[in-house]
């Protein structure tokens, strides 16, 4: 008997891993928290500097990176919770749920 090392990536259920798209990925919302955290920190490390004779603020520009960075993380998956598509089956029927395609279209019970 040979012995063949069979390497399948498996998720969780046991389910063949497959690669998202970058819409599903987490990297799009962790490389924008990134970028907005970054121009936060450097303008609230700049601005609270008071002139050029006093010595830049690195702590605050360190609280303005990481609060700007977890305020975006949330925001983000907050608004990716949110944005949930709709059964086709909910466009048919009558009365509130009259479908728009065809709005005179009669519907039998």
């Amino acid at each position: 008997m040979s012995s063949e090392k069979v390497e399948t990536e498996f998720s969780v259920g046991n389910n063949p891993k497959k690669k998202q798209p970058w819409s599903q990925s987490i990297k799009g919302p962790l490389s924008f928290s990134l970028v907005m955290a970054i121009v936060s920190g450097v303008v609230g490390m700049i601005s609270s500097t008071g002139g050029s004779e006093n010595p830049i603020r690195l702590d605050i520009g360190l609280a303005c990176f990481g609060i700007a960075f977890i305020v975006c993380l949330l925001v983000i998956s907050v608004l990716t919770m949110a944005s949930k598509e709709n059964d086709p089956e909910l466009g048919k029927g009558t009365g509130v749920n009259r479908s728009s395609a065809d709005p005179d279209k009669k519907f039998e019970d």
